[in-house]
């Protein structure tokens, strides 16, 4: 129930917060904006380069299985465990535009987070450790993709963007001490890891409206998924994004962004199920050259 209700919360932020966004720009324009009478971003540069920052709410867990025992473990992150629920992620992105149709973008985020416990409980579906723990999130996401416009005017454009999402994921456990099984303790060493390099496959739509030369707004979605070796992944990703233009060449975007995740890694011995979401406010600088 509440990862239902995170969950819904995020979408609702979302929301509330998109609708803010979408009304500035209408109440920042001005009868002497400087631009009135010059070209829109649609002619503009052909390079584009942004670098920011997401202020992210997160909201994961991960479940491990043994095959053989049927024994899992199940880890509420943010919730038992205390691992940082919100953290600033840094983000690099940027673009090429070879023409009015055809474009290539990129992006990248890093998340680090990490939590230890020393002298501490924790209880688990058959498991109960007595001792020291801990809790790391060492993941990033790479984006490439292939933009084709499927309709542009001198203050608007859509473009279907397709191409590979790459998830790096490293989520890892570690706990050691009295570890009781049943009825059975022992000083032992508990080592979990949830680690993956997928590229998978991206599909996803770029809207962008200028309502003038300064004011723009950006929204997109993303859906991620497919299979890679022992990897199972379906990814929702959007973002709703601001743009003010100090000039022609810099600009500023603020905005929100949502991702979630759902990852199952299965092998031989063990299967690993990850539930990876986050949702938060963004803003950084975006260039043209």
């Amino acid at each position: 129930m509440k990862k239902q209700d995170t969950r819904l919360g995020r979408i609702g932020f979302a929301l509330a917060l998109g609708g803010l966004l979408c009304a500035a720009p209408v109440f920042a324009q001005t009868d002497d904006d400087p631009w009135a009478r010059g070209k829109w971003e649609s002619s503009g540069g052909r390079f584009i380069l942004g670098v920011g920052f997401v202020y992210a709410l997160f909201d994961t867990s991960a479940k491990f299985t043994n095959k053989a025992t049927d024994l899992s473990i199940f880890i509420d992150a943010e919730g038992s465990l205390g691992l940082p629920e919100a953290d600033a992620v840094p983000a690099l992105y940027g673009g090429y535009r070879f023409s009015k149709r055809h474009s290539v973008t990129f992006s990248y985020y890093q998340i680090r987070r990490e939590v230890t416990f020393v002298d501490e409980e924790f209880e688990f579906e058959g498991v109960h450790v007595a001792g020291s723990a801990t809790l790391g999130d060492r993941t990033r996401f790479y984006n490439l993709s292939y933009g084709n416009t499927l309709f542009s005017d001198e203050r608007s454009r859509v473009s279907l963007r397709f191409g590979i999402y790459g998830l790096d994921l490293k989520y890892t456990f570690e706990a050691s001490g009295e570890i009781t099984v049943g009825e059975d303790t022992e000083l032992a060493v508990l080592d979990e890891e949830a680690a993956l390099v997928a590229p998978l496959p991206v599909i996803g739509f770029d809207f962008w409206f200028a309502f003038t030369p300064r004011w723009s707004i950006n929204p997109k979605i993303s859906f991620v998924g497919g299979r890679y070796q022992d990897v199972t992944a379906g990814v929702l990703a959007t973002t709703l994004l601001t743009r003010y233009q100090f000039n022609r060449r810099l600009g500023m975007l603020f905005g929100i962004s949502y991702f979630d995740a759902d990852v199952t890694i299965e092998d031989s011995e063990e299967r690993t199920d990850v539930d990876y979401g986050y949702s938060g406010a963004f803003i950084g600088l975006h260039m043209v050259f």
